[in-house]
């Protein structure tokens, strides 16, 4: 570890509750890689407490935070600035402080897409199953359109939730999403919900659908998507990698919305390869 001394600058994450965070091993990791004296750390701030650790972050000249959850929405209301994209996708998850004055981006929903593409993943022009509606869709689906998606279908076990989100797209982008499965033909398929994870290891995402009965229409020519990455390998990319699929977990959003981040934090280019880097160095995969 590098030496934290009197020129160190100060980087963390907020949330409640966030000492299962990643983050500061992967942050620290990168500043120790290419000697930046920068220092991250992680705080629990109670919802109730989140105006007082934003106003916090002036009065100690902390240079820059994520925001996880429960925090990506109420944090807007108290900072100078935010982007358009962020403005756009309805929540912030990374905040610069520039002289006093905080600035809000939103790098999730870029860090998914750009996990697509290092996985050789490509977006435009492919039909889309989402599987969910929670928080992580909206942006997610604006960037899926930005990017090219011809088609995307989001399914929920409450339809009214998907329609609603449907909806919203409509109004926000202009862009059709469906809310019936007319076929069972996609290219990408991706799990937003939490099946798969503890204690939900033997539930697939799909079980809540009506539409689908099992996973037979996912095949070689399929790319499966995850956003959990604890396990590495959930039970519904198990099955859909023995089908043939290529697939791919939650680790590569993560990093990637990381790396994002932590260029805006400190006004650095990253080496190309410290998304494969850390993977290795600081995940072991």
């Amino acid at each position: 570890m590098f030496d934290i001394n009197g020129h160190t600058k100060q980087l963390g994450i907020i949330g409640y509750p966030v000492e299962h965070s990643f983050s500061p091993a992967m942050h620290n990791f990168i500043s120790e890689t290419i000697h930046n004296n920068y220092v991250y750390s992680a705080w629990c701030v109670k919802p109730e407490n989140l105006g007082k650790a934003i106003d916090g972050i002036r009065a100690l000249g902390i240079s820059g935070i994520n925001v996880t959850a429960p925090h990506k929405v109420e944090v807007m209301k108290y900072l100078d600035c935010i982007s358009d994209v962020a403005k756009e996708l309805g929540s912030v998850n990374t905040v610069v402080n520039r002289d006093g004055k905080l600035y809000g981006y939103n790098t999730d929903a870029d860090g998914f897409c750009m996990a697509l593409d290092k996985a050789g993943i490509q977006i435009k022009g492919s039909k889309i199953l989402i599987i969910g509606a929670g928080g992580v869709v909206r942006p997610t689906l604006i960037r899926l359109i930005d990017n090219g998606a011809a088609e995307i279908t989001v399914v929920n076990r409450t339809k009214s939730k998907a329609m609603a989100m449907a909806e919203d797209i409509l109004n926000t982008k202009g862009f059709k999403v469906r809310t019936e499965i007319d076929k069972l033909e996609f290219d990408i398929v991706i799990n937003t919900t939490s099946a798969g994870m503890e204690p939900q290891e033997n539930v697939l995402p799909i079980d809540s659908i009506e539409e689908i009965n099992d996973l037979s229409f996912i095949d070689e020519n399929t790319a499966v998507v995850d956003m959990i990455y604890n396990p590495d390998e959930t039970l519904f990319l198990k099955k859909a990698r023995e089908n043939g699929a290529k697939t791919l977990n939650g680790l590569g959003m993560l990093i990637y919305q990381g790396i994002i981040a932590y260029e805006l934090f400190t006004d650095t280019n990253l080496p190309s390869d410290m998304g494969e880097r850390i993977k290795k160095e600081v995940f072991g995969r």
